[in-house]
Parts: C-alpha cells; sequence; structure tokens
C-alpha cells in the first residue's frame, strides 16, 4: 500500500507543476489600464528587489568569497 502512495505522489506533483505552468502562459487579455502610480509601483518593487539582492550579497560576500575560493582551490 505503500508504494501506491509514492507512485501517486510522482505521478500527481509533476502534473499538478505542469497545470500551474500552464494556467501562466495561457492567460487571455484583461484589456487593463495601467496609470502612472501602477507603473511607479511596480518601479519601487523592482528598484528594492535589486536593493534586496545587494544588500545579501553585501553581507554574506565574505562567506560566498570562501566557498567559491575553497571550490575552485587547486589544491
Amino acid at each position: 500500500m505503500l508504494g501506491v502512495k509514492k507512485l501517486s505522489n510522482v505521478i500527481i506533483l509533476p502534473l499538478t507543476t505542469i497545470f500551474l505552468i500552464s494556467q501562466g502562459v495561457f492567460i487571455s487579455d484583461a484589456y487593463a489600464y495601467l496609470d502612472p502610480g501602477s507603473g511607479s509601483i511596480i518601479a519601487q518593487a523592482i528598484i528594492g528587489a535589486l536593493i534586496g539582492v545587494g544588500i545579501t550579497l553585501k553581507i554574506y560576500w565574505e562567506k560566498i568569497k570562501f566557498k567559491l575560493s575553497s571550490t575552485f582551490s587547486s589544491k
């Protein structure tokens, strides 16, 4: 009985993933209006994400550098 559960999880998870991705790909037109305020919010979100990535890299830069140097060292 346990093998059936594992098999169903192996089948259901990829099918669910494919279904969710296909729903995002085949979206119909919304015919929506984006005013300048909406564009401003989108720009702020993009800038905020970039700054967040930059700060994260700054905080963890030494750990990343150490990990890369130990990975690519020739010793």
